[in-house]
C-alpha cells in the first residue's frame, strides 16, 4: 500500500476520499485543500501517489500542482480528479505532465473504479496508454450497441447489471466489454485495466463532443 497526499478544496469530499483510502490500506501523508499547502507538503514528504483536485478555486489550479509533484518528487503517480470532462474548460491547455492520469469523478462510481484509476496513475506505461487513448477519436467505427455498452460501464454498471438493463446474456455482454478493447486498440498487456480504460474512452470522447459555445475550442 502507498502513501497518499490528497489535495482537494472540497472539505467533505476531500473527508469520504481519505476515509476510503484509509479502508484500502493506504498511509494519508496529508490532505489539504489548496494549492500552497500542496506545495509545502511535497517539500517535506515523498508520497508515492498524488490524488488532487483540478479546480482548486482561485490561485494555481491542480495542472499548477501536477507539475510541482514532477518535479519534486519525479516518481510520484498521479491522479487528476475533475468535475469537468475537459481541462480545457477552467481555461487551462497546458497538457498534464507525463504519466498523470485524468479521471472524471462522476467516472469513480465505485472502489473498484477508484483503485484501478490509482493503480493506473502510479504505472507509467499504463497511464500513457490512457493518455494515447484520450487523445483518439474512435467512436465512429463503433456500433450503437457497443457505445451503449460503453456508455454502461462509464456509468459504473456491472456486466450483471448491464446485462439486465439490456435485456442480453452476462456472457454477450463479456463478448461485448472484450470487442470493445479490441476496436479501442488497447494493449493487450493492460486487460487488467479494461474498465477504466473504456470508462476514459467514454468521458473523452464526451468531452471531444461538447459545443464550442460554452467557452472552449475543439480541437
Amino acid at each position: 500500500m502507498g502513501q497518499v497526499l490528497v489535495v482537494e478544496d472540497d472539505g467533505f469530499t476531500r473527508m469520504l476520499l481519505c476515509s476510503q483510502l484509509r479502508e484500502l490500506g493506504h498511509e494519508i501523508v496529508g490532505d489539504v485543500a489548496t494549492s500552497a499547502e500542496a506545495m509545502l507538503l511535497l517539500r517535506s514528504s515523498r508520497p508515492t501517489l498524488v490524488i488532487l483536485d483540478l479546480d482548486l478555486g482561485p490561485g494555481p489550479s491542480g495542472v499548477d500542482v501536477a507539475y510541482a509533484v514532477r518535479k519534486f518528487v519525479p516518481s510520484s503517480g498521479i491522479l487528476v480528479l475533475s468535475t469537468y470532462v475537459d481541462i480545457r474548460l477552467i481555461g487551462d491547455f497546458r497538457p498534464l505532465p507525463p504519466g498523470a492520469v485524468f479521471m472524471v469523478k462522476r467516472s469513480l462510481s465505485d472502489v473498484s473504479t477508484l483503485q484501478a484509476a490509482m493503480a493506473a496513475a502510479t504505472d507509467r506505461e499504463l497511464a500513457q496508454e490512457i493518455h494515447r487513448l484520450q487523445r483518439t477519436q474512435r467512436l465512429g467505427r463503433l456500433r450503437d450497441g457497443q457505445v451503449e455498452i460503453m456508455r454502461l460501464v462509464a456509468s459504473g454498471l456491472s456486466n450483471a447489471e448491464i446485462a439486465k438493463a439490456r435485456d442480453i446474456e452476462e456472457a454477450s455482454v463479456a463478448k461485448a466489454v472484450a470487442r470493445l478493447i479490441n476496436q479501442l486498440d488497447l494493449s493487450s498487456a493492460h486487460a487488467r485495466s479494461p474498465r477504466v480504460l473504456i470508462t476514459q474512452a467514454y468521458f473523452g470522447f464526451v468531452a471531444g463532443a461538447m459545443p464550442t459555445r460554452i467557452g472552449t475550442s475543439s480541437s
